[in-house]
């Protein structure tokens, strides 16, 4: 009985040796998609791969049915960004710019006026055919060719100009601008975005501090010790129906705001955007914005606070 077991068990030792021996399969190599092919060889795609690698978004190059707006060195370095400042940016940030360029459709293809399109982040992006012919006019302010470069399933346009801000919600939004902190402050305590603003489609015309300043409002601090039906009125009177951006803003013209109180729209003698409600002496001016916030928001910066 011992011997037989002894023989056994070398039986079966020589046979794991045999199955140690024998060699594992090799890896399957992970295929390179065509998109990631393309940022790869591009000598004129590096910052944007650089902005892909620090936001850990190169899952974005995989092969699937989107269109990607790309812009080129050339862009990003126009806008300001080099491989120093993509470096030190925020992952956050460069993630939410990335996304919001990645759009929801397999092809982009507006037969006239603003059409929005559904993007990774979450913000539309409104895009329309430009006057000039043969570039697409996103959020009134940028541009890109409107004939894509076809990549595996992606339909690939290239930036001319980068796209504005955007953010996932408006809070959001005002917080990454310390210029915008007093109207951060005056929303927070009205109660207005939870209450008002999440359905809908709205334009807000953001007072900048200076104006708030100017306003009376010394001091964040000023704000939150003012009466809340005084801030109620004052939000209320920033808010105007409906989507409008720099080139689909009535001029002249007039919007209204969220009581259904006339907003008038004209230009300066130098072509900016001006606005006033019935207790503006003087109009308030356009400083910037085409800022899309959220899926139904869009935020423009002004200088003054508009008076219903």
């Amino acid at each position: 009985m011992a011997a037989g077991a002894g023989l056994f068990l070398a039986g079966l030792a020589f046979l794991a040796g045999l199955a140690a021996c024998k060699k594992s399969a090799p890896a399957k190599p992970v295929p390179i998609t065509p998109l990631q092919t393309l940022v790869n060889s591009d000598t004129g795609l590096t910052l944007f791969h650089q902005m892909l690698i620090d936001a850990n978004d190169v899952r974005l190059l995989k092969d699937t049915t989107a269109s990607l707006l790309i812009p080129t060195n050339d862009v990003l370095r126009a806008a300001g960004y080099n491989i120093v400042t993509i470096d030190s940016t925020s992952s956050f940030v460069l993630d939410e710019i990335l996304r919001y360029n990645y759009v929801l459709s397999p092809e982009i293809a507006p037969t006239g006026g603003d059409s929005a399109y559904p993007t990774l982040l979450g913000a539309p992006m409104y895009i329309e055919p430009d006057s000039t012919g043969g570039l697409l006019l996103l959020n009134g302010s940028s541009t890109a060719g409107s004939t894509p470069m076809t990549v595996g399933k992606a339909s690939v346009y290239f930036l001319h100009s980068l796209l504005p801000l955007a953010a996932d919600s408006l809070p959001a939004l005002l917080q990454s601008d310390s210029t915008l902190s007093f109207f951060a402050a005056a929303l927070a305590i009205t109660n207005l975005y939870d209450s008002t603003l999440l359905t809908g489609s709205y334009t807000i015309l953001v007072p900048n501090n200076a104006a708030f300043m100017q306003a009376g409002y010394d001091s964040i601090g000023a704000v939150d010790s003012a009466n809340v039906d005084t801030l109620i009125a004052l939000v209320q009177g920033q808010i105007i129906k409906g989507t409008w951006l720099t080139n689909s803003f009535p001029v002249p013209g007039t919007v209204f705001d969220v009581l259904g109180n006339p907003v008038t729209v004209g230009l300066s003698g130098s072509g900016t955007l001006q606005f006033s409600a019935a207790g503006n002496a003087v109009p308030v001016n356009w400083l910037g914005g085409n800022l899309v916030s959220g899926s139904n928001i869009v935020v423009h910066r002004t200088d003054g606070i508009l008076s219903p």
